[in-house]
């Protein structure tokens, strides 16, 4: 690649993302790989930098890595790619990776947190609804909940390892303020209250702010309680069971109503009315 020419520089994302590649200089995963068989890269003499936006996959960027050397390109294209270190599967409480939104988490202050957004070509929020050029406004409310959850499990929680936690969240606040696109974004942590000196309950109220090309995409305010476990379970299905008893009494209630109309109407119109049938 020469060192003197000035580069030109592709972003490529997830195919979900097509919307976004209206944009001059974006290709998905798929268009990228077919213009390289179509030999578009073949002629231009210019060093092109390659890379990768929200929706690529390890397994993806292999796949172009590959291609680009099969098709003698592998010394014209920098293809620079960095697996993100995902929060591990009990900070983010997801049992499946793609829909793991928190990469990178790290400490940048007392009360100061910070992680990239990745976001999977597969996550559960795109798979249904995917529009435009722009990433849903839920995304945004999804990693400021797993942000929450992995600081709290990394930064707090972890001083008690003979304990697990429920997390409960006492109200959450949203706070829309530019589109989100499925480029770099950070998600920053600020505290505004840790209460941990009781292991029993460790309480917490904080703002999570998403900044994407020197602008905040959102703001979220959430204050929250994790309990100790035990606690919160015996307490959760004390509450379940009486949902149930309510939903079970409300439908009982409701087919005797029904069946007492019916017999009512059975009688007027001298029809015979199956009871218990």
């Amino acid at each position: 690649m020469s060192a003197t020419a000035t580069p030109r520089t592709l972003l490529i994302v997830g195919d979900r993302f097509v919307g976004f590649a209206a944009q001059d200089d974006v290709l998905t995963v798929t268009q990228f790989v077919e213009e390289m068989r179509l030999g578009v890269y073949s002629w231009d003499t210019r060093p092109i930098l390659v890379r990768a936006g929200q929706g690529v996959t390890t397994e993806e960027w292999e796949l172009v890595r590959g291609q680009a050397q099969l098709l003698g390109l592998g010394d014209r294209l920098d293809l620079d790619y960095r697996a993100p270190a995902l929060a591990a599967r009990g900070e983010a409480h997801k049992h499946r990776s793609c829909n793991t939104l928190i990469a990178d988490l790290r400490r940048d202050g007392e009360d100061l947190f910070s992680a990239t957004l990745r976001v999977h070509n597969d996550n559960e929020l795109l798979i249904d609804h995917q529009t435009g050029e722009h990433v849903q406004g839920m995304v945004a409310v999804e990693a400021a909940r797993q942000m929450f959850l992995a600081v709290s499990e990394r930064y707090h929680a972890s001083r008690h390892l003979d304990r697990s936690y429920y997390y409960v969240i006492e109200s959450l606040n949203t706070d829309f303020e530019n589109f989100l696109f499925p480029v770099d974004a950070t998600v920053v942590y600020h505290t505004l209250r840790a209460e941990t000196d009781d292991p029993d309950r460790l309480s917490f109220a904080a703002e999570i702010s998403l900044h994407q090309a020197g602008r905040r995409a959102s703001i979220t305010t959430v204050t929250y309680t994790a309990f100790d476990s035990p606690v919160i379970e015996a307490k959760e299905h004390r509450r379940a069971r009486v949902a149930v008893e309510h939903a079970v009494r409300t439908a009982t209630q409701a087919a005797v109503a029904a069946g007492a109309t019916a017999a009512g109407a059975g009688t007027k119109t001298g029809q015979p009315v199956l009871v218990g049938a």
